[in-house]
């Protein structure tokens, strides 16, 4: 009797293995993942134990592009009885990054919202998908009230540095419109949040150079220096015409020694090379040498270039000329920015990288190429 009742439960439980189990793993075997997939999840029954590995597939679903099935995965999660208030929030969350994914920004906010009503200590994600969620919509308002409500909780740098940004967007909207005192008040709050926000300081000055303050504009302008050393070529071109207005060239030329003592680049040489070539021409070519053995860099090799050209006789220049062009096609078509964080590089500055969506990772280039 117990050899046939170990026999009977064997076959038993060999029968209730699904057959959608077997289908799925041999789709899997022949890589076909999809369909493999589809029928696991076919083939295992809502209950306690299984309802991490739906949670899992409907994460899968989502991941792949396939929104729809993730919906109808969760939304049959959701419909299940015998779930905990736990897993209930867990799924509710995992269908609004759903509808988040499909666009449907609408459900997956009121979704959201009526999660954060019930303070679970599911909180800090919930408040951030809002926060992903109002960015997205460009809803800056209802993002920097929600990501204060999150940076109470847990007071990360990347949430500050975020939430300055958040203020910057509206402070370039209000500087737009002509609200200078309004903008300026938005990038004041953007460096309460991060003492380093360089488009805050940037974006102050441009609305000082609006209003002709230019003493203003040098003053936020030479913060740049101590925030991010990597965005001071930037600069370079704003502070020269702002000190022409008020002070004359001996101030921005002290501020380019200072700066080339410390951290050189390209463009900080090159405008020093330009001011000392207005009273010595050729110790201004001797100072541009100098200076590229020390950091080569093919915006420097083009400038030298253009110096010898307007000595240079008949035969010489021809040569100089066909190099100088050369050279000036190749830093045209060099990417000048670079993120930090993913690698993306273009030619124009972006506060938000358009691969990573990180904000301020994206900074001049630097090396033979850039600065």
């Amino acid at each position: 009797m117990g050899r046939r009742k170990s026999s009977s439960a064997a076959d038993k439980s060999k029968s209730a293995v699904p057959p959608d189990y077997f289908r799925g793993l041999n789709h899997l075997l022949n890589n076909q993942h999809s369909e493999a997939i589809d029928a696991f999840v076919d083939s295992l029954q809502v209950n306690s134990e299984t309802f991490d590995i739906h949670l899992t597939l409907g994460n899968l679903f989502r991941k792949k592009g396939e929104i729809e099935k993730a919906i109808n995965v969760h939304q049959n999660l959701l419909a299940r009885p015998e779930i905990t208030p736990r897993e209930m929030r867990l799924v509710q969350l995992e269908l609004a990054s759903d509808f988040m994914s499909a666009g449907l920004l609408d459900r997956a906010e009121r979704l959201l919202l009526n999660i954060a009503a019930k303070q679970t200590e599911f909180q800090p994600t919930v408040l951030t998908l809002l926060v992903d969620l109002y960015e997205f919509e460009q809803s800056w308002e209802q993002a920097i009230e929600i990501a204060h409500q999150l940076y109470q909780l847990n007071k990360k740098p990347a949430l500050a540095k975020r939430l300055a940004h958040f203020h910057c967007e509206i402070a370039d909207e209000k500087h737009n419109k002509g609200k200078s005192k309004e903008a300026l008040q938005d990038y004041q709050k953007a460096l309460d949040m991060d003492e380093k926000c360089v488009r805050a300081s940037m974006g102050a000055a441009d609305v000082f150079i609006a209003q002709k303050r230019y003493r203003d504009a040098i003053k936020e302008l030479k913060m740049v220096a101590s925030q991010d050393k990597d965005f001071i070529p930037i600069t370079v071109n704003l502070l020269r015409d702002c000190y022409e207005k008020v002070w004359g060239n001996s101030g921005f030329t002290k501020f380019l020694q200072e700066q080339n003592r410390t951290t050189p680049s390209a463009t900080v040489i090159l405008a020093l090379a330009q001011r000392l070539s207005q009273d010595n021409k050729e110790y201004a070519e001797i100072f541009l040498i100098d200076q590229l053995r020390k950091h080569p860099t093919i915006k420097g090799f083009r400038e030298l270039v253009q110096m010898q050209l307007n000595e240079a006789t008949d035969e010489a220049k021809e040569h100089l000329e066909v190099l100088y062009e050369l050279l000036d096609q190749l830093t045209e078509n060099k990417h000048k920015y670079l993120c930090r964080q993913c690698g993306f590089s273009g030619f124009q500055l972006h506060w938000k990288c358009p691969s990573c969506k990180s904000w301020g990772t994206v900074k001049p280039i630097h090396g033979l190429e850039g600065e």
